[in-house]
């Protein structure tokens, strides 16, 4: 879900009031540009207001409601007073003004202003992912298609056997790899990856692939079920492969999401940045320094950011910050630089 593309729906279609009523805000009054109300559990007729602006600000005089670069918004209201991570509050919402939480808002759109969006992003005047596909969920009978196998390829790559069974590591009989289902922040079903088992059979026949295609650059792997540790840790690892969080949990380190690639989009940014905690890249080592520079470069000043920097030689070439639990202890005791 763009949370952007979001709150212009709640806009365009003056779904505020909407949202305030199921939240349990009373004397709701709407006012020039915003929205005045009371708390769900107060008495004071106005303790919030809520403005129509394109962030759809808000202000709780008598709350201390979480902050996202330099103000709360709608959504950081919903989370606070339902008590859920933020994604769960965004899909609260959805279900309050009845859309889906995988609402396509370009469909909504006519087909004149769809072509004119594509002409201004392949032009270049404004940012596009590269990877523009929505998010769709997959029935979960695909999985009943693959084998429930733990495998010892992962186990000697240091994921044991509990973690590759809490994350549904199976094998497809077909295709003759490994699966790892990919599932977004709310725990549904997106996607498919298949790691091979064995040495490639022909020339160009690649490590990784998706069986069950989705788009990556939508997700944070792994967040349906590290999102309380990250809370509690207030720290993210953020790795590459899908691999890492699972190493990382095998270690006992459960506060890391992976991004499927070294590119890194302005959505997972955003999820990133909506955690409220420090951000730790462990990407590879041909990932330059001016690129880690870069990515940092993407995010608020309210957020802290870090890398693992291998400036000591700990690592071998092809080899990944989590692959040992003991060179990433080292890691992250003498190679971890504040990049923003």
């Amino acid at each position: 879900m763009e949370v952007q593309d979001l709150k212009n729906y709640i806009l365009e279609n003056n779904q505020i009031e909407t949202v305030l009523e199921e939240l349990g805000c009373h004397h709701i009054t709407h006012k020039g540009g915003y929205y005045s109300c009371g708390n769900p559990d107060g008495d004071n007729k106005s303790a919030i207001t809520v403005y129509e602006n394109e962030f759809i600000s808000v202000v709780d005089y008598t709350r201390d409601i979480p902050k996202v670069g330099n103000g709360s918004d709608l959504f950081s209201l919903v989370q606070f007073f339902k008590d859920e991570s933020f994604f769960q509050s965004i899909k609260m919402v959805c279900e309050w003004i009845g859309i889906d939480y995988y609402h396509d808002f370009d469909a909504d759109l006519p087909a004149s202003i769809r072509i004119a969006q594509e002409i201004i992003e392949l032009s270049g005047d404004i940012e596009k992912d590269y990877d523009s596909k929505p998010l769709r969920p997959i029935s979960e009978n695909v999985l009943s298609y693959y084998m429930p196998y733990v495998n010892d390829l992962f186990f000697k790559d240091n994921i044991d056997y509990g973690t590759q069974a809490k994350f549904e590591v199976g094998y497809d009989e077909q295709t003759n790899r490994i699966t790892i289902p990919i599932r977004d922040e709310i725990g549904t079903l997106v996607g498919v990856k298949g790691r091979m088992f064995g040495k490639a059979q022909k020339d160009g026949e690649l490590k990784y692939l998706y069986i069950e295609p989705t788009n990556r650059s939508k997700v944070l792997y792994g967040l349906n079920h590290t999102y309380d540790a990250i809370q509690r840790a207030h720290k993210v690892y953020v790795g590459e492969a899908e691999k890492s969080v699972m190493q990382l949990w095998s270690m006992g380190m459960c506060n890391a999401v992976a991004t499927g690639g070294k590119r890194v989009s302005r959505q997972q940014i955003d999820m990133l940045t909506r955690l409220c905690v420090d951000v730790v890249f462990l990407f590879d080592k041909d990932v330059s320094r001016e690129e880690l520079d870069t990515l940092a470069g993407r995010f608020i000043d309210e957020i802290h950011v870090y890398a693992v920097i291998d400036t000591v030689g700990i690592l071998e070439e092809k080899e990944s910050p989590t692959d040992d639990p003991k060179k990433f202890k080292r890691l992250i005791s003498e190679c971890i630089k504040r990049i923003k």
